[in-house]
């Protein structure tokens, strides 16, 4: 404790906390929460209410309205569509919801996950082929989650008569694919506000202009409610951790309260066995659902969680839950056994002590899970980084980054020892040979050195600015409930109280600690700290960085201080 620096994101800002806790009436707290954010006080009230009807005109996509009308041709024609998804969450409800909207609007669809080990990632003139055995020849094809860099793929569908649409969320190359549309937002300088939509955001988009277009053509869409495929969005935008801001935080904000009615069989499978409460969260997506349907894609077959998603039937439904629950228990311990020797090889090397961007490979660790291990292995060292595994002559991975740092804009900069990359700014896939692999990783390191100093690599809290106990009233946590749903790009908030003298406090399971602190006023609040002993505690007036919560406990409410961490100021006499 006190290792950790502290920083305060609400520095020389007490002004603009007065002017918002006068013009909005806000509660100290929330108002430290805008102004350390710096969200303007013109968007305060949007974003205290987000509406679903506040959701941009899906038609400012450059050709998406062409797009629409091509697929209800397809539908009045009778001609097959298949869509071409991807194997993670966000690829697979991104598929799932698209399918769901066409379908319900009588369309012949069909939906093709790639193998990752045996088709690769994206879409390829393979994975085309494939798909087109699989379900046969068809006049419609849509991207999900891939395709802004398939031009060898999108040309030789146009040479077979097939039209293309794509959407995507990843970085695009110089050259585009001659698609019939290309919706992704990162294209068009215009669309910067969407620049933050994941693929099952991009694949909402497209339905939302399928609808609209349908209704103002008489063609049809009447009766679909696109508020009902928000599930999937939330799901696929928080598990690809995409920022929760714009209209990423609506989608999810109401997504989640799908989710959370359980209205889909697979949902509801998926939820028991991952044996969470109905009151879910982005948390919960984040480290159990997601895990679970990643799972498939990682170690076995993507398609299951496909399936479960589109599930019907409850029956079935369990039956498809229980074989991620099996998936997931594998990608655990391949996880484990990774991770543990990835870290010793960087612990043995000179890479902490000399390194800005770590590189760790081995030969022949699973390639469904070294970028779990990357995600594992940035955090710990706040550095980016690449964990390769070697298969022969050739080398794959997958690379976390750190803060800011755009790793996809750092690698084309390493582009000439790569024979492929891709991904977005916090999250990349790289293909090389073996015997450049040093090569790559100086050119990694020069790149990274030009773009963060050493005190980026430093571990530090930030925290939203000082307030007070007296402060957390019932008026701020109801306040705290409109501030959600947070998650990347929207942390939760984090305060500094100071002075807290230690009342009481006792050691909870085997390494947690529960009490009570009070202020110099005699504010008295519970705390709760996790991984933090009660010896750390006992007897002393701490500072303390928390997140205030309420905690529920047989249906009863009590505020209390989630801490983070704490410095001790002095021992109580």
């Amino acid at each position: 404790m006190g290792e950790t620096q502290w920083k305060s994101a609400c520095q020389n800002l007490d002004n603009e906390v007065e002017t918002l806790m006068r013009k909005f009436s806000l509660p100290h707290p929330v108002a430290l929460y805008f102004a350390a954010r710096g969200i303007p006080g013109e968007q305060i009230r949007d974003f205290l209410n987000p509406r679903l009807a506040a959701l941009s005109d899906p038609y400012r996509f450059p050709g998406i309205k062409k797009a629409a009308a091509r697929l209800w041709q397809a539908i009045q024609n009778r001609e097959p569509i298949i869509i071409h998804g991807d194997y993670d969450t966000d690829g697979i409800t991104a598929s799932a919801l698209l399918s769901l909207v066409l379908r319900r609007n009588g369309a012949i669809v069909q939906s093709f996950i790639p193998h990752r080990f045996d088709d690769g990632y994206g879409f390829t003139p393979e994975s085309l082929h494939k798909a087109l055995n699989q379900y046969g020849m068809c006049k419609v094809l849509v991207t999900v989650d891939c395709g802004v860099t398939s031009c060898d793929a999108v040309s030789e569908a146009i040479a077979m008569g097939i039209d293309v649409i794509i959407t995507d969320h990843h970085e695009a190359a110089a050259e585009l694919p001659d698609a019939m549309a290309v919706i992704n937002a990162k294209i068009y300088p215009e669309l910067e506000d969407l620049h933050v939509l994941s693929g099952a955001g991009a694949a909402f988009k497209l339905s939302h202009a399928f609808v609209k277009y349908g209704r103002e053509n008489n063609l049809g869409g009447f009766t679909t409610q696109l508020e009902e495929v928000l599930d999937y969005v939330a799901l696929g935008t928080v598990a690809d951790i995409v920022p929760l801001q714009g209209e990423n935080r609506t989608m999810v904000k109401y997504g989640i309260e799908i989710l959370r009615k359980q209205f889909r069989p697979g949902v509801r499978a998926l939820i028991e066995s991952s044996k969470l409460r109905n009151e879910l969260t982005p948390s919960d997506i984040t480290f159990k659902l997601a895990p679970r349907i990643n799972a498939a894609g990682r170690v076995g077959d993507a398609n299951v969680a496909m399936s479960l998603l589109e599930s019907d039937n409850i029956v079935q439904a369990y039956h498809f839950a229980g074989e991620l629950e099996n998936y997931n228990r594998i990608r655990q311990e391949k996880e484990q056994e990774i991770y543990q020797e990835a870290k010793a090889k960087l612990e043995a090397s000179h890479q902490l002590q000399e390194k800005y961007a770590l590189l760790v490979a081995g030969q022949g660790w699973h390639q469904g899970v070294i970028g779990i291990v990357a995600s594992r292995l940035a955090r710990d060292y706040n550095r980016p980084t690449i964990v390769l595994t070697i298969q022969g002559d050739h080398a794959y991975g997958s690379g976390r980054s750190v803060g800011s740092l755009n790793l996809v804009e750092m690698l084309s900069h390493t582009a000439d020892a790569l024979e492929r990359y891709g991904g977005h700014p916090m999250a990349v896939g790289v293909g090389l040979l073996t015997s450049r692999i040093n090569e790559f990783h100086e050119a990694l390191e020069k790149e990274v050195r030009k773009n963060i100093t050493p005190e980026d690599l430093a571990e530090f809290i930030s925290y939203d600015g000082e307030t007070e106990l007296e402060y957390l009233n019932s008026e701020m946590f109801e306040y705290m409930k409109m501030l959600a749903p947070f998650g990347h790009g929207n942390p939760k908030p984090v305060f500094r109280f100071n002075q807290l003298n230690v009342c009481k406090c006792y050691l909870i399971g085997q390494r947690h600690t529960r009490g009570v602190v009070a202020n110099s006023k005699g504010v008295e609040m519970e705390f709760i700290a996790f991984n933090q002993l009660p010896e750390q505690f006992i007897g002393r007036r701490m500072d303390v960085l928390a997140t205030p919560q309420l905690n529920n406990y047989y249906n009863v409410e009590r505020p209390q201080l989630n801490i983070i961490s704490a410095r001790y100021v002095e021992l109580i006499r």
